[in-house]
């Protein structure tokens, strides 16, 4: 998907080319929808402004009162659950592909994750990361039977940045299931299986809703904007920040006054791609 500017503000992936990945899709949704079967959910992981179905999240994280950058955290038995789907090989797999799609159609924004991943392992090698081939630092199972979002953003990931989402289950994409971009204007076929890349916290989205006795899961990926923040603040808050280098705060507010071009940057030019990739070696 490109803009007016030929940037590239979105990647409809698919899938890859692999005889093997149709079963590793099918063992994905088999893991989650076990899973379902023994987690205890609370209401608020069942009805939520993205829709009404459960959902767990796993991984780094910050905002939302946090002090300092940590892991996601859940009861025993549905951490015992999440711990089991992050180590399904079928989901890795999942996740590989979604952060190689990044980094080839979005490489500005995968070294940025990257590096903030880095520099967060450095600060503090207690935190636990989701997976060891992927650059993002959280991921949601979004655990169906009939994973349809509302019309939402997702505005605590990187403005700037891009999520991965790959549809699983077992539904008729002509008929449901697609993903509409209601501030582009667009209505797409996401079939089972398939990986699409947006900028989800700025980019209106939601599903078409699927037939009675279909069933629709998914697996989404993202980087907490805060993460980034946290970093670019010199591992503290915004607030600490402000009191310690009131200078270099008063600085970083200027550069948000300029917040539409910066976002720009992040999005590689088509016909850049190349060198764009080519400069960068994760």
């Amino acid at each position: 998907l490109l803009d007016k500017n030929k940037r590239i503000i979105g990647v409809l992936a698919g899938q890859p080319r692999d005889d093997d990945w149709e079963l590793a899709v099918s063992r994905a949704c088999a893991a989650m929808e076990d899973a379902r079967s023994r987690c205890a959910f609370k209401v608020c992981d069942t009805q939520h402004r993205r829709g009404l179905y459960p959902c767990l999240a796993a991984g780094v994280s910050y905002g939302g009162g946090q002090q300092v950058p940590g892991n996601l955290q859940h009861s025993k038995t549905n951490q015992r659950e999440i711990q089991a789907l992050l180590s399904e090989p079928a989901i890795q797999r999942l996740a590989g592909f979604g952060s190689s799609i990044l980094c080839h159609y979005a490489p500005k924004v995968h070294k940025l994750y990257a590096n903030t991943k880095a520099s967060l392992k450095g600060m503090n090698p207690q935190l636990v990361w989701n997976f060891h081939n992927s650059v993002f630092a959280a991921a949601t199972f979004n655990l169906g039977p009939a994973t349809v979002t509302f019309d939402h953003t997702d505005n605590g990931n990187f403005a700037c940045g891009m999520c991965s989402i790959t549809a699983l289950g077992d539904f008729n994409p002509t008929n449901g299931g697609h993903l509409v971009l209601f501030d582009l204007g667009l209505v797409i076929q996401f079939p089972p299986g398939s990986t699409i890349l947006i900028p989800s916290a700025i980019l209106r989205h939601g599903n078409i809703p699927i037939a009675p006795l279909e069933k629709r899961l998914s697996f989404t990926q993202y980087f907490a904007g805060g993460l980034i923040r946290w970093v670019e603040y010199g591992f503290r808050t915004e607030k600490a920040f402000k009191q310690q280098c009131p200078e270099a705060w008063r600085a970083a507010q200027l550069q948000r006054q300029t917040r539409v071009e910066e976002a720009a940057v992040y999005f590689s030019i088509s016909k850049e791609l190349g060198t764009d990739c080519g400069g960068y070696k994760p």
